[in-house]
């Protein structure tokens, strides 16, 4: 960009190009340069879709419906709720209080070397304000997006109530 700019100049302080020309000239740099939003460094690598949650009236209905469907086996139980395996990731199928349809309630990219309280700070540094549950040992990053959808953010192992590690959460 500097070498661009430094022969713009030139070839206007030559005589080469008019006033006129090196404004277009500059304007055209000006456009081809990265905003700032954009030149900021990502907070982290998203490796995988983890998982999807949803909330449902009726959890075994649900469940029934995936497994005859899909063909989708049980991950893990979580309090009222199942997982059920989909390859690398899950589906999280919990009870909607006082619901009659179904929602999602949230979905959770993974990231490899996930440290939660470092990508809450860095959350924090871009103005996102982000929480931390623990679940056993195992910490759950949430924040919202722009538009008010809920994403976790969560180490590329997570498996749903089975540690990073692959031990059971208590």
């Amino acid at each position: 960009m500097h070498e661009q700019l430094d022969g713009l100049l030139n070839q206007y302080e030559k005589g080469k190009i008019s006033r006129r020309e090196m404004l277009l000239g500059l304007t055209a740099l000006a456009a081809a340069m990265p905003n700032a939003a954009s030149a900021q460094t990502a907070i982290g690598k998203v490796t995988s879709l983890n998982h999807v949650t949803v909330f449902v009236p009726d959890v075994q209905k649900s469940v029934r419906f995936y497994q005859d469907l899909l063909g989708m086996n049980v991950l893990t139980k979580q309090n009222a709720g199942i997982n059920l395996a989909t390859g690398s990731g899950f589906l999280g199928i919990y009870p909607a209080r006082n619901a009659t349809a179904g929602s999602i309630n949230h979905f959770c990219l993974g990231m490899e070397n996930f440290d939660a309280q470092e990508v809450s700070k860095r959350l924090a540094d871009r103005g996102v304000k982000a929480n931390i549950r623990m679940r056993g040992d195992t910490p759950e990053l949430y924040f919202n997006d722009p538009d008010g959808i809920s994403v976790q953010l969560q180490d590329q192992k997570y498996k749903g109530g089975v540690g990073v590690l692959g031990d059971r959460d208590p």
